[in-house]
Formats: structure tokens, sequence, C-alpha cells
């Protein structure tokens, strides 16, 4: 009562508050206008906007705030840091709210790993909600270190930190009425809570199916035409802004007056690199404006749609009894950051990281380059084409040389072809395969890593067997990671010792490191305009068309079924 009371006082001018941001240009997400007043603030809430006077005053006059921002759907894994070292870095760029799906580290230890996530997130300075893995594995054929099934995930559904199932990947899995994920989303819907979608080029009646499922987000469209269908239908649509999924201007059209309401913003998959130097959500707004959004619908899609989306009644708008997470900035366009308010105080960056232990992952015999070699049996193979700045591929078919039986190279004469494979490393089943993969072009070199979605073998990448077997080797001998080969010789290498997919190294550290990552891939034939490491780590994800690679052979997404390397022409 003593509390409340108080609240009252500050918010009836009785009582000075704790702070007060004096002459703020307030965005103002209900009316779409910009209202300049004092924001006073108690308790860590937002108890009155108009004139106040706080014991500790910001001078706000000429600083426009807005409410803090929202990643709607990240798995933090990508930035192969833990939570609370992602914390640290988005809540410098206004992120306030992150909501996370942990299937990458829940592929590779299961129940493990969302407690892991769950613990670890609670030191972090952000908030940080989670979406229980709702395919562990990502379908039924894939090779992972763990399964999770209803009666798994239902242990953590009444935890005030999970919000509800995460993408629901395995579209097939709902429209055929699969037992094993219906009792999942019954289980969620009995709670209550939300249920996230992923769902690229879904028909008519299968989107029908998925609503009756109560799903009601995607973040998958592959053009406007289809966003504006899902958000007719009902459909929360979101603006993925990732380092290798780069949708939000081609999806922005389909934005207008009626419906932005049913927008959001998110970052899916974000390299740590990518976060430092460009931003979070932040860069959506910039990037989104830019292409001629609405400021003030920039910033209200990046706050109160997810707020509501997500039923975080309690943030994502600038309002009296609402939680105190706001973002200072100059420049309503260029989003020049002052200042955050994280629970009615204003971030300082003084957080110390310490180094978690964790138990290897990495369970693979070394291997020999004979792995690596492709017995002829024909002359065309069905080869996998990356496409710059998005995760969608398209199948190819090139014709091969042939030299004493085995495949010498696939012949081209625009674009280089790699070979790629992926090797199980979860259970040491000794199982493995090996593509081909044109558009990234490196030269001279390989590249392996832990990081293939979403069951996490290893991947690896190279134009010629002997560096590919050298790449693959120091991988599991460093129990996960990446790491970088020319002519025999390691030139660099990250290590991940968490899943093979994080560390709690210092993140400068791990900036460095991708820095010259990065700048080895470009100096060995990588385009630059592709992410070489997370372009990598989704061509093992079966459920993204139009083809891809897993540890039992190259996927067709439009098939939904494997193929052989070899074709006719």
């Amino acid at each position: 009562m003593n509390e409340l009371t108080s609240k009252i006082d500050v918010a009836m001018g009785r009582i000075k508050a704790e702070l007060v941001l004096k002459d703020a240009f307030i965005i103002n997400v209900f009316t779409q206008t910009v209202e300049k007043k004092d924001i006073a603030i108690n308790d860590g809430i937002i108890v009155g906007m108009g004139k106040y006077e706080g014991n500790h005053e910001i001078n706000c006059n000429g600083f426009f705030v807005a409410p803090g921002f929202i990643d709607s759907h990240v798995h933090i894994e990508s930035s192969m840091v833990t939570p609370e070292i992602f914390s640290d870095l988005v809540i410098k760029k206004g992120v306030t709210t992150i909501i996370a799906d942990p299937h990458e580290i829940a592929n590779v230890l299961g129940e493990k790993g969302i407690e892991f996530m769950l613990q670890n997130s609670k030191k972090g300075d952000a908030d940080i909600f989670f979406m229980l893995p709702s395919c562990v594995p990502a379908v039924d054929f894939e090779d992972n270190g763990a399964v999770l099934e209803a009666d798994n995930l239902e242990r953590f559904i009444e935890d005030p930190q999970v919000l509800g199932l995460g993408e629901v990947m395995d579209v097939n899995a709902v429209t055929s009425g699969n037992k094993k994920m219906i009792r999942k989303i019954l289980m969620v819907n009995k709670y209550r809570k939300s249920l996230d979608g992923h769902c690229p080029k879904i028909n008519d009646k299968e989107l029908n199916a998925y609503l009756c499922a109560n799903i009601r987000t995607d973040h998958e469209c592959t053009n406007y035409e289809e966003a504006l269908e899902k958000v007719k239908n009902g459909m929360y649509v979101m603006l993925r802004e990732g380092s290798a999924a780069r949708d939000l201007k081609k999806l922005l059209p389909a934005v207008n007056d009626k419906n932005y309401s049913r927008f959001l913003f998110c970052t899916d998959d974000r390299h740590i690199e990518d976060l430092v130097d460009e931003g979070s959500i932040d860069n959506c707004i910039r990037t989104a404006i830019d292409e001629g959004l609405d400021a003030i619908k920039a910033y209200t899609i990046a706050s109160f749609n997810a707020a509501n989306c997500y039923n975080l009644w309690d943030r994502g708008a600038i309002s009296a009894g609402m939680k105190a997470d706001l973002v200072i900035f100059e420049d309503i366009k260029k989003l020049k950051i002052k200042n955050v308010i994280k629970n009615g105080k204003v971030y300082k960056n003084n957080h110390m990281f310490k180094d978690i232990f964790a138990k290897p992952s990495v369970n693979v015999d070394h291997i020999k380059e004979d792995l690596f070699k492709i017995k002829a049996k024909g002359k065309f193979v069905n080869v996998i084409k990356v496409q710059p700045g998005g995760l969608v591929t398209k199948k190819e078919k090139r014709q091969v040389k042939i030299n004493e039986g085995l495949v010498e190279c696939v012949e081209s004469k625009e674009e280089v072809v790699n070979k790629i494979a992926v090797i199980e490393r979860h259970k040491n089943s000794g199982k493995h395969s090996v593509g081909f993969i044109e558009g990234l072009g490196l030269k001279k070199a390989a590249i392996a890593q832990t990081i293939a979605h979403d069951s996490h073998n290893i991947i690896v990448l190279g134009d010629n067997d002997k560096d590919m077997e050298i790449a693959v080797n120091n991988i599991i001998s460093n129990n996960g990671g990446i790491v970088f080969v020319s002519e025999g010789k390691l030139l660099e290498h990250l290590k991940l010792p968490i899943g093979g997919l994080m560390t709690s190294e210092n993140p400068s550290f791990v900036v460095d490191k991708i820095i010259k990552l990065n700048s080895l891939a470009v100096k060995f034939g990588i385009k630059k305009e592709v992410d070489p490491f997370i372009t990598l780590g989704f061509m093992a994800l079966p459920v993204i068309p139009e083809i891809k690679i897993t540890s039992r052979g190259l996927f067709d997404y439009s098939k939904f079924s494997f193929i052989d390397l070899f074709t006719d022409i």
C-alpha cells in the first residue's frame, strides 16, 4: 500500500519524483504524435507526464524519448556470446526487452541448454524472455543432440520468463496433425501463452491450419505480397534485419497507415560484430526511416507492437504505470542515442563477465580427407546456389569433371563451386554427406564450424579436401567453434566451448576474432556482400527453401524429401 500511495503522491505532484526527464520530446505511440513534457519516474515506474520536479533531473531539452526497444525474435546463440553478454551489448543500442528462442543450444544440450539460458540471462541488464523451442529436432529426420517433447517443455511453461512456444518451423507437422506437435501446441494453449510461426511460402489452407493452432507470428516472408496476405489474415509479421537474412527493405512496402500495428522488428540471427557496428533494433528503425517509413510508426513498431503481440502490458509505451524503460536520443531519423533508462535508472556500462565452464559437446573421431571424395555416379550434380542477402537458396544442375571414377570438380566458367559437407558430431554415428555449393567463392582455403542450424553438426566448406580435413579436425580438438585453414595451415580460430555455439570471453575479444575471420574470408574469395559464417551455418537447415544439406544428404524443400547428389540433365 505504501508503495502505491507513494506513486500516487508523486503523480499528484505532492512529493518529488526520484527521477525527472525535463522538457523531453516524447514519442506517443497511442496518438502517433510528439509531445513536449516532463517524465516523472519512481521505483522504476513512470508515474506521470507534465510538469514535475525530481530529486534527480536530466535536461532533455532538444532530445527525444521513446519506449525501450523490443527485439521480438532472436537466437542469442547466433551472436556467439552468452545471454548475459548479449544483454550488455544490445541495451546500449536501446533494446531493453529481448524475446529469445533458445532452440540452437536446445538442439545440442536439450533441457540443460534451456536451463543454462534461463539462469545466465538473469545476470543481464535487459529483460530476456524466452519462447520454448518447438522443433528439437527441427524435423524428425535430423541428427541433433536432443529431443524435446511436450512433457519436456511443460516443466518450463509456467516460468515467468517463458512467454510461449518458439517458431513452429515444421509446417507439415501442423498441417498433417502430427500428434507430437499437436501435444506441444495444446500444452501452450492450455496455459494461454503465445506461439511463434515460421512459414515461408505457405498456401491459403496451410495458413488457415496454422491460425487454427493459434500460431500468430511469422518472420520468414519472402516478399511484401506474402507479408500483406499474412497480415490480412490476422498474423503479426516480423520485419527481419539480421546478418545474413536482411528482409526489412523488401517487406517494408507492405506497411501502411491501416496495418502498421501488425508489424514487428526482429533480428533473428545477428553476429556480434554487426551488433557492435550497426546495432540491433535501432538499426531496424534507422533502415525503415531511410526507406521512407514514418518515424513515429518506426518507433511504435519497435516497442508498442511487440509488447502487444506478446502480452507484455507493462511496457512498450510512455504512460503512467508503465515500466520506465526509455531511450533518450538526438535526431528522430538518425537515432543518436544519448542515454538508456532501464527500470528507472540510467544504464551504466560497468558490467563484469566471468568465465563459464562447459562440458565437451563435440563427440566425433578425427577424420581423413578421403571422407570428402565423391564417386562419380553421373555427369551432372545438384548444386546449392547461394543468394546474397537471404537464406533461401536455389537448386542448380552443373556438370562435373571426372578423374579415375571420382568427381574432380564441378565445371563452372562464372562461379567458383566449393565442396560442402556436414558431419554428425553429437553421437559419433559416422553419418556425413558431401555436396557442392556455389555463390560463396572460397579459394585455396577451408572454413569449418559447429554452427549449423538447427542440429549444429560440423559443417565445412572448401576448395580442397586436405584443408577441409585439417579444418574439421581442429574443430574437434577445440571442442567447437570456427576455424579458417589455408594450404594446410590454421590461420585463425574462435573457440565456442558452450555447446559449440557460445563463449563467455570478453565481447571485444570475440569481435576481434570475427573481424580477422571475416577479413580472411574476403581475402580468400568470399564475396563482400555475403556473411560467410552465418550463411554457411544456414546451409544445413532443411526447413528453408529450396535446397540444403544435412548429415544425411541433400534435402529439397519443395519435395520435402532427400534427393540424390547426381541428377539427369
